[in-house]
């Protein structure tokens, strides 16, 4: 039987995303060869040949990249993000479908998080695109006139890469997170 997995923002070929201040402690490799490969592996570690993954956008750097796609795991399927700017045609050599956000199980698919005032469509949000932060909700008044914040807002599941430790995720490690962020 066929599992179905999630990542974002794997960033094959990026260069610069294993310097950043931001990602640098969560992609600790010393060339970006070593951090493509490392990934690679990552994936291949938990995806079998006939799972499902959804990869939910900025896959790549660099055209050539694409290329690495061929090296994973899976039947592959993309949301585009906003760094997936090549040609449909370019994409569907590895990716089995392209789109810009998918409902899944109640839940909407996207690179980057929806706006709060469409959540009424959707039971939650699994999207990429912040990497090491999360949707966080918006402040609130309690009764004792205390303002809530910084509280992240559970109806939103980031899969960057950051956040699922280099490896596509389940469906069942997403609802956890839900239910550890209520």
């Amino acid at each position: 039987m066929s599992e179905i997995f999630f990542i974002a923002d794997t960033h094959f070929g990026h260069r610069r995303i294993i310097e950043f201040d931001e990602t640098r402690p969560f992609r600790s490799f010393p060339s970006i060869e070593e951090h493509d490969e490392g990934l690679v592996r990552r994936w291949n570690s938990v995806v079998g040949p006939k799972d499902v993954v959804w990869h939910l956008g900025d896959f790549c750097f660099g055209k050539r990249n694409l290329e690495i796609a061929a090296l994973l795991n899976g039947n592959k399927k993309l949301v585009m993000g906003n760094h997936d700017m090549y040609t449909s045609a370019d994409y569907l050599r590895y990716f089995t479908r392209l789109s810009g956000a998918v409902e899944f199980k109640g839940a909407v698919l996207t690179h980057v998080p929806i706006h709060e005032s469409q959540m009424e469509r959707w039971a939650f949000n699994v999207h990429g695109h912040l990497h090491t932060k999360r949707a966080m909700r918006p402040p609130t008044l309690q009764l004792d006139g205390t303002i809530m914040e910084g509280v992240p807002d559970w109806r939103y599941v980031c899969v960057s890469a950051e956040q699922v430790d280099l490896t596509p995720v389940t469906f069942d490690w997403i609802l956890e997170k839900r239910k550890e962020a209520k």
